[in-house]
């Protein structure tokens, strides 16, 4: 201790002077003293508080000092404090003797010397000092080697027990008195069953750490014995630990047993996809159910991304970590989506990923099960698909069937109303006189009504007709501009009637339509009271014709009602109108449209209604194909003045043994050409697009291709290029005519380019395109232009 004011020393004498000289010298050095002057009056001071060092007088008028020594040191609490006898009186040797067997640590006879006295005093504190560290340096041992878990013992060079901790007592079921000295066989033959167990001959031999496992019983033991040498390589003796592995055996035999039921399991469950993740979500572990399911073999699929498995979609959404994510938050991660296999073929998947942790909750990776639900996808999706048909069908048919009862509603209404008339004027008639004025107003009223109830009686048998698929056309080259100025002229009055201007901007040489006359007048007539029945009072219609490439196009613009966007789509459907309630403000069935779509249709044509609103007035357009050919007009019809006569078809050109090649999508166009041509004498073959007419190149080797330029897929320019490709025997030198209705002088230039001999717009003279067929095929190799 280097700070003696915190050490006190407790001096026993009943001598005043004695005490007074030591006290003295003692506080001199720095230590603190406490004096007492009869061996109890010692004793109680102890017992308060303990000094570092008693100096004790042997002669006490109560208690002689080594009775007081004796009591000290047989007090555990008191034991270890040292003693000095300082005796003026028994100074003999054997008195010194006596002092020392009652336990005192050292014995001075007076009268001392001080330097005598303090260092004595100084070599009692610090072997106390030493003794306490020795002590505290041996608890602190005892205490960590008591804090093992596993027996443990020191034995000496022949195997006797030196020390344990309190695990091995513990494993011994014995104290350590009846183990200490006891050689280590004999005390572990009850729990190891064995007298030779890891021998220190063997230790002391391979001079290193010897360590087996046995099993005795139910329990299995780890026995461990190290080797102990002093500095100079002496064998001294062995620390032998035994350990209680049974816990940790079965747990691995348990271990053992579950990884090879995993392992068969991952081997042999092959409608499962099993595998595993680590923490960055690279693949670990692969069974043969996710090579089956995936197509990726275990080998090339470990090390890479689980991301693989998901499809572009997901993946550009996030899905594959947030799965990941769910499952460390949430403790699993369901869900049903699309995958990828390795041939990039998609299937429907139901799976489950689980986070894997360790003892102390670290994450180590995730496992995912998966299984493949494709077949029950589909089932399942074709169920919807079936209910979604069988509901829209249920609406489909109660919409038709309130159609129905709407629509005889109406009917009922548009005959009774105009029959009203008819028989409440023909009583009137038959039974009153009425003068010349009125009766001529009587029988208008009844013209009229006799007229409406035709129209609907006529648009029924038509809707019939339709319907039963019995409308015939008389088909024959018609001039859309007399047409249309007839259907004009018959809807005059009634526009006349409501001042609203009718105007007509037709083009005279829009080219001639194969159709019937009276059903196309039909369908601009039908357009026109249309617009003229919901237009109001001083509106405008108006009516253009027009030629656009290889089509004709009628265009009706109103600046009537307009048409609600929401009815857009259904107002050609039959028996549909927008307003079919009894307070609506315009009779009428809702057939017409219908006749209009039905009999375009029939002509090949298309026709579409357009509007910006209601207010906004409606625009029909009809789209007719052009015929390809010009017919001559009969004497009879009225033709424009700027329209040209057509060359005479009485004499044309031969094309007998010719065989001619002719492609065109539209069936009406290839009927009508073919048959012109067949009426020369040629061969023809008639084909509707671009990858028959090479495979017909091929096969027949025509003398003449004779090809429209605007087809759907392939174009005339491709299918031409195509040809010239081909070698010689193949047809690829075969002589070609774009006829087309693209006539500009750009769109000639680019079929001849293009690999074309000669380029002819549409509609061409009968007589012209024979010659020109028959001047092709005659001429030998490319004709150049």
């Amino acid at each position: 201790m280097s700070d003696r004011t915190l050490i006190t020393i407790l001096h026993v004498d009943d001598n005043e002077t004695n005490r007074y000289v030591v006290s003295r010298m003692l506080r001199k050095e720095g230590y603190k003293v406490q004096e007492a002057a009869t061996g109890e009056t010692g004793l109680q001071l102890v017992a308060q508080q303990p000094p570092d060092l008693i100096i004790l007088d042997v002669q006490l008028p109560d208690i002689n000092g080594f009775e007081v020594c004796h009591r000290l040191k047989a007090n555990p609490a008191t034991s270890s404090i040292p003693v000095l006898h300082l005796s003026a009186s028994f100074v003999e040797s054997k008195d010194k003797a006596q002092g020392l067997e009652s336990g005192a640590d050292g014995y001075l006879a007076q009268p001392v010397e001080p330097i005598e006295l303090l260092a004595t005093v100084k070599a009692l504190l610090r072997i106390r000092e030493a003794e306490e560290s020795a002590m505290a340096l041996a608890k602190e041992w005892q205490t960590t080697f008591n804090a093992m878990k596993d027996g443990v013992c020191l034995l000496d060079h022949r195997g006797r027990i030196l020390r344990t901790n309190s695990a091995m007592t513990n494993l011994l079921k014995k104290p350590f008195g009846k183990i200490e000295g006891c050689f280590y066989q004999e005390v572990m033959h009850d729990i190891l069953g064995c007298v030779e167990v890891t021998p220190l001959t063997r230790v002391q031999e391979t001079r290193r750490r010897e360590n087996e496992e046995l099993r005795c019983g139910e329990r299995w033991f780890s026995v461990t014995t190290d080797p102990v040498f002093d500095e100079s390589g002496v064998f001294t003796g062995a620390v032998y630990i035994v350990a209680d592995i049974t816990d940790r055996k079965w747990a691995s035999e348990a271990l053992r047993t579950s990884e090879e039921r995993f392992r068969l399991l991952l081997e042999n469950v092959k409608d499962y996809a099993i595998f595993f993740i680590d923490p960055g979500g690279r693949v670990i572990r692969w069974s043969i159910g996710a090579e089956r399911i995936f197509g990726y073999q275990e080998a090339e699929i470990l090390g890479q991304s689980a991301s693989i498995i998901y499809i572009p979609e997901d993946l550009e959404l996030g899905a594959d970590k947030q799965e990941l994510e769910t499952a460390v938050i949430e403790g699993r991660a369901e869900n049903e989506r699309w995958y990828l296999r390795k041939d990039a073929t998609r299937f429907w998947a139901s799976g489950i990923v689980t986070p894997l942790r360790d003892e102390t909750g670290q994450l180590r990776g995730f496992s995912k099960i998966m299984r493949d639900f494709t077949e029950r996808k589909q089932v399942e999706d074709e169920r919807n698909q079936l209910l979604v048909a069988e509901q829209e069908a249920r609406t489909a048919a109660e919409s038709a069937n309130r159609m129905k009862d709407e629509f005889l509603a109406t009917l009922s209404h548009e005959l009774r109303s105009p029959l009203n008339a008819m028989l409440g004027w023909v009583q009137l008639l038959n039974t009153r006189k009425f003068d010349e004025a009125t009766t001529a107003r009587a029988m208008e009223t009844i013209e009229r009504s006799a007229r409406a109830q035709a129209q609907l009686v006529e648009d029924l048998l038509d809707v019939s007709r339709i319907i039963q698929g019995k409308l015939r056309l008389n088909v024959r080259p018609i001039e859309l501009a007399l047409v249309v100025e007839a259907a004009v002229d018959t809807v005059r009055p009634a526009a006349d009637a409501k001042a609203i201007r009718l105007q007509s901007v037709v083009d005279p040489a829009a080219g001639p339509v194969a159709g019937d006359s009276d059903r196309l007048q039909q369908i601009i007539w039908n357009l026109l009271s249309n617009a003229i029945k919901f237009t109001p009072k001083e509106g405008r219609v108006q009516v253009r014709l027009e030629r656009i490439n290889s089509h004709v196009e009628i265009t009706v613009i109103d600046t009537g009602l307009g048409i609600n966007s929401d009815f857009v789509p259904y107002v050609f459907d039959r028996f549909r109108q927008a307003d079919s309630s009894i307070t609506r403000s315009y009779s009428g069935l809702g057939l017409g449209l219908a006749i209009v779509r039905h009999l375009v249709e029939l002509h090949g044509g298309t026709v579409r209604a357009e509007s910006q609103g209601e207010g906004q007035g409606a625009t029909f357009i009809v789209k007719l194909p052009l015929m390809p050919v010009r017919m001559e007009t009969s004497e009879g019809q009225r033709v424009h003045p700027t329209v040209g006569r057509g060359v005479s078809f009485n004499n044309p050109p031969s094309l007998d043994g010719l065989q001619i090649l002719v492609v065109d999508d539209e069936v009406d166009s290839r009927v009508f050409v073919t048959t012109l041509l067949e009426q020369c004498g040629a061969s023809v073959c008639a084909v509707g697009s671009a990858d028959s007419a090479i495979e017909a190149i091929k096969i027949l080797k025509p003398d003449v291709l004779l090809s429209d330029i605007g087809m759907p897929g392939e174009d005339g320019y491709t299918l031409i290029r195509r040809v010239r490709a081909l070698n010689v025997e193949e047809g690829g030198r075969t002589p070609a005519v774009a006829l087309t209705a693209y006539a500009r002088a750009e769109d000639r230039m680019r079929a001849i380019a293009a690999g074309f001999q000669m380029h002819i717009p549409k509609p061409v003279e009968p007589s012209e395109l024979a010659t020109i067929v028959a001047s092709l095929a005659g001429r030998t190799g490319i004709h150049e232009v």
